[in-house]
């Protein structure tokens, strides 16, 4: 959890060279590349396009962005850059989709997302290069807590998107063909995803997330997973670990009590958790923390 593809690999073989990355983050900058095909992946993509402009093909529709803007798709979508302006560079930024949905930004900013728009902002600030710079080189880093830190500020950037104007490119043409994303069912997982926002922290049920959708417990695994990619059992948890990370960095309070708050029931399980998914314990991941706080 919270490990990094340094950047989503595509060869002839198989539009997608990194099946199972899916739950991955993922940064990289670059000069911007004419792609000869369309490819695909799971993540929320972010593009910014810095001193240059760029058109793209989504879904068979072209869709041209200005210098100096930053755009939001899902890319499950088949996409491809077909021509750029410019000599300057642009950043990619891959959030795997449990985790962007699990951020609670307006229902209708996601909705627009999963439904195949591409969402261009309207607003452009100077400061956007210089923060993807500090992002770029506190990543370098490669300590736990930092991460958590550059995911943090990566979530307010876009929730300042999603409370600003943008331009929503509607594509409207997401399907479950060739490279497409399974979108029947959206509406459902939009359901259970909200449920479990409101109640990851307390005792949850499969049963009762499915019932709050309306649909019976086995159709909404087995839909949960195909649009989410993980099970909902796997999603609960991975929103209780970010949780905990905040409460560690954020509190002095106990990790018995972070382990009941967070939801985990018993501290065993949470220990287990824990470090199962950071390879390392609570207690070093607050002490990491810490250390970069007092400059260390």
């Amino acid at each position: 959890m919270n490990q990094w593809v340094e950047k989503i690999e595509f060869d002839n073989s198989s539009p997608l060279a990194t099946q199972g990355r899916e739950h991955q983050f993922g940064f990289r900058r670059h000069c911007p590349e004419i792609m000869d095909e369309s490819h695909w992946h799971g993540h929320i993509e972010i593009n910014y396009l810095f001193d240059c402009c760029a058109d793209y093909l989504i879904d068979g529709r072209k869709i041209h962005v200005p210098e100096g803007r930053m755009i939001l798709f899902w890319a499950s979508i088949p996409h491809q850059m077909i021509a750029s302006e410019g000599d300057g560079e642009m950043v990619n930024i891959y959030i795997p989709l449990h985790a962007f949905l699990s951020w609670k930004f307006p229902e209708r900013f996601v909705s627009e997302l999963l439904h195949g728009a591409v969402l261009v902002s309207d607003n452009l600030y100077d400061c956007d290069r210089q923060l993807t710079r500090i992002w770029e080189r506190d990543l370098e880093l490669g300590d736990a807590a930092m991460t958590a830190q550059v995911i943090g500020e990566i979530r307010a950037r876009v929730r300042r998107m999603s409370l600003e104007t943008y331009s929503s490119q509607n594509t409207a043409r997401v399907s479950e063909g060739k490279g497409g994303a399974a979108v029947n069912g959206l509406d459902h997982v939009q359901k259970m995803l909200r449920y479990i926002a409101d109640h990851y922290d307390q005792k949850i049920t499969i049963d009762s997330v499915a019932r709050t959708a309306g649909l019976h417990q086995n159709y909404a695994m087995r839909l949960f997973s195909r649009v989410m990619k993980v099970s909902i059992k796997q999603y609960i948890n991975q929103l209780r670990l970010q949780h905990a990370q905040a409460l560690l960095v954020d509190t002095q309070n106990a990790v018995l009590e972070i382990a009941m708050e967070a939801g985990f029931g018993s501290v065993s399980r949470f220990y287990d958790n824990f470090q199962r998914a950071f390879h390392m314990s609570p207690l070093e991941f607050r002490n990491s923390a810490l250390r970069r706080q007092a400059g260390g």
